[in-house]
């Protein structure tokens, strides 16, 4: 949530926001996914909403969605199929193609509704 809010907590400015565009900024591009690395955060897009993600040890990621208003936490194990890319594919899937929609419909006003 730190980062979805520009680096402040309650008001307070903890990590600037320079920070937080630098470490957002693409340095690398992975040679296995072809997607762009920043300082600690993974760079893509979702459903057609600008994203990132940090990817933590045996499965935990933490997205923001900006645009959307949201973090969504994922603690997860890939070790149950064996399949770590296959893990990560179906966790892709549910976010893409359900999650998402979801939080679209959730931010929308009653009238955007209607339309």
């Amino acid at each position: 949530d730190l980062y979805r809010r520009g680096g402040a907590i309650d008001g307070r400015q903890v990590v600037s926001q320079e920070w937080i565009r630098e470490s957002l900024t693409p340095r690398t591009v992975s040679r296995y996914s072809r997607r762009h690395y920043g300082y600690g955060w993974w760079i893509r897009g979702l459903a057609g909403h600008p994203a990132y993600y940090a990817w933590g040890y045996g499965g935990q990621f933490i997205f923001v969605i900006p645009d959307l208003d949201s973090v969504i936490v994922a603690t997860s194990s890939p070790n149950p199929g064996g399949d770590r890319r296959r893990h990560r594919r179906d966790l892709d899937v549910l976010i893409e193609r359900h999650l998402v929609p979801a939080l679209r419909k959730a931010s929308r006003t009653p009238a955007q509704l209607e339309d």
